[in-house]
């Protein structure tokens, strides 16, 4: 195990090297890192984050306040987390626990202004669901129509 203290997020540069496929049963909920930042790197809305863990790139996300963060919640002030993933290399290591345990320090340092998180997660995604609910996040009862299926929307309050 990986102990918390261990974890960190960092703003991707393109200095740093992310690049790790996931198996195909996480591949139905989720994008590949390498593809989130092909689509999305140089837009000032997008904020792609890295997961770090004794040196190496342990995973990835992207923090979207676009307006796609609208269908998941009312408030102005919410970033929406989206294609989340764990690079394989380190899963079942405690990386996602710490990562989302550090998500709202990470977020009051690097974007005070807003004071919540949303995400969809894909209602046959359980792990995902009790990963979520075991780092504070709690389902807002919205519920989104996805290219997948039905998402749930959950969120985290940071201030």
């Amino acid at each position: 195990m990986i102990r918390k203290s261990e974890v960190s997020l960092h703003s991707y540069t393109q200095k740093t090297n992310v690049s790790y496929d996931l198996p195909v049963d996480q591949q139905e909920f989720t994008m590949m890192p390498q593809d989130l930042i092909k689509r999305d790197a140089g837009n000032p809305e997008k904020h792609l984050i890295v997961i770090r863990a004794r040196g190496e790139v342990a995973g990835f996300f992207e923090l979207d306040e676009s307006e796609d963060r609208k269908r998941y919640s009312d408030n102005p002030k919410a970033l929406l987390l989206r294609g989340y993933s764990v690079n394989p290399k380190f899963q079942g290591r405690g990386i996602a626990t710490g990562s989302l345990e550090a998500l709202p320090a990470f977020l009051q340092k690097e974007f005070a202004a807003f004071d919540e998180i949303v995400l969809g997660v894909n209602a046959r995604n359980l792990a995902a669901q009790k990963l979520y609910q075991k780092a504070g996040f709690e389902d807002t009862g919205r519920r989104v129509m996805g290219k997948k299926g039905e998402q749930f929307a959950m969120c985290l309050k940071v201030k």
